[in-house]
């Protein structure tokens, strides 16, 4: 049986840096207590952090169209060394892809929207 996250309510999130890892905690509709783990972690960005977000759905959204849309956030992180070091967003997005990064896509019904770049996704009951 496939594990449905759509309308589940996220009851927490932890990245551990030591293992490259973020996982978010998911009640679903079902009752259902499931982890989301982002495997290979490298960043992430999240807007709306909130106590009783409900998640919409998470999609793995094209490397270029990603960049495309946000070639500015990344032009503008660039002095800071976000999210890697790099001289231009064309040389990042080349590094992410030759290294198998991946674009996760979090969307919300309520709260907690954003993205993460890692090389995986596990979803599993707890």
């Amino acid at each position: 049986m496939t594990i449905s996250i759509h309308d589940g309510v996220i009851m927490g999130y932890s990245v551990n840096f030591l293992e490259n890892e973020l996982t978010l905690t998911i009640e679903t509709v079902a009752d259902e207590i499931v982890t989301i783990t982002f495997e290979n972690y490298l960043v992430h960005v999240f807007h709306h952090v909130m106590a009783g977000s409900i998640l919409l759905d998470i999609d793995e959204v094209d490397l270029n169209a990603f960049f495309v849309e946000n070639r500015e956030q990344f032009e503008n992180d660039k002095l800071y060394a976000w999210p890697i070091w790099y001289s231009n967003t064309n040389e990042l997005e080349q590094d992410l892809q030759k290294d198998n990064y991946k674009c996760y896509v979090i969307s919300a019904s309520l709260g907690l929207t954003g993205y993460v770049f890692a090389k995986a996704l596990k979803i599993k009951r707890k």
